[in-house]
């Protein structure tokens, strides 16, 4: 019989935090899973530390690459092509985990036939463990409550602007035809290919929230996208994906989503901390793949005060 979950560790040079890792995964209160160990030719002691998993009786796969793959996201699909589960969790090699996470995200969805995904909070924590204090994700009261979203919502409202699926670790979602005619451009980023592949699972089907942090998700001062931000090297990539999303995800009811999304985009880039040359190659790359320019910048941001101010007007009324 097939496990209801396949839990994918894809690691690369993580073995410093590998046993904290696997340990949270095999002590979730919800035991109806495998366990797929991936390593893409880690230069420290990781593979060691994966065979010494070999015995346990949840591990169904150790994958170790002889010569690194160049990409996270290429691990990722091997990994769901190895699964057998019904759910996929992607459980980053430098996370961790509360032990009621599966036990909670497997519910949710087994409630919500219509989600296709299910994300949790994360506790922030540095490289040593210890707690960090951010106002930057989970913008929510942690009420244990779940709330679900329509994939057109889900899609408007939380990843049209910027990636709110921020750790891969934090979700929970159906492996049945989750590759099935989804672009392979998320497997050739660096930066943003995580956005990429969440808009595509998003695209098949609801969405459903626990506003409850289940998940520890580990922040590195010198992470990928810490890395992407300097000199504003991921913006290619965010203007790639903008331009996806504009042509193949919204439908056209969403024209007013698009102007408004165009200007934040134009002033991101705009105020970005880098140089003025590299702001006008980035601005020129925008014009060239967007046709996105001051006047739509200008455009947007009085489309989205006049919105504002309804808004404001309407709750007052009421």
């Amino acid at each position: 019989m097939s496990p209801k979950v396949s839990v994918i560790v894809p690691n690369y040079n993580h073995a410093r935090y590998l046993k904290a890792r696997i340990d949270s995964i095999l002590n979730q209160t919800f035991q109806d899973f495998e366990l797929i160990l991936l390593d893409d030719c880690s230069t420290d002691n990781s593979a060691e530390l994966l065979n010494n998993c070999r015995n346990n009786p949840h591990v169904s796969h150790i994958e170790l690459n002889e010569q690194n793959s160049g990409s996270a996201f290429r691990q990722w699909e091997k990994g769901i092509q190895l699964a057998q589960g019904k759910y996929i969790w992607i459980a980053e090699s430098d996370d961790k985990a509360e032990n009621r996470f599966l036990e909670r995200a497997v519910e949710a969805l087994e409630k919500h036939p219509e989600a296709q995904l299910c994300l949790t909070g994360s506790h922030l924590i540095d490289t040593c463990g210890n707690p960090l204090h951010s106002s930057e994700f989970d913008q929510w009261d942690e009420d244990g409550r779940i709330y679900e979203y329509s994939s057109l919502q889900y899609l408007r409202k939380k990843l049209l602007n910027q990636n709110t699926v921020y750790n891969a670790s934090m979700v929970l979602f159906r492996r049945k035809n989750c590759l099935k005619d989804i672009t392979p451009a998320y497997k050739k980023m660096r930066y943003c290919g995580d956005w990429l592949f969440w808009i595509e699972q998003a695209r098949k089907g609801n969405v459903v929230e626990i506003h409850q942090k289940l998940n520890f998700f580990r922040k590195h001062p010198d992470n990928t996208t810490n890395q992407g931000t300097r000199e504003g090297n991921s913006i290619p990539e965010m203007i790639s994906i903008r331009k996806y999303f504009y042509q193949h995800v919204l439908p056209p009811q969403c024209c007013t989503d698009i102007v408004i999304d165009k200007a934040l985009l134009y002033g991101h880039i705009k105020h970005l901390p880098i140089s003025a040359e590299r702001r006008k190659e980035l601005l020129l790359s925008l014009k060239k793949e967007l046709n996105i320019n001051w006047l739509d910048y200008l455009i947007g941001k009085w489309i989205r005060s006049l919105l504002k101010h309804k808004k404001s007007a309407d709750a007052q009324i009421l």
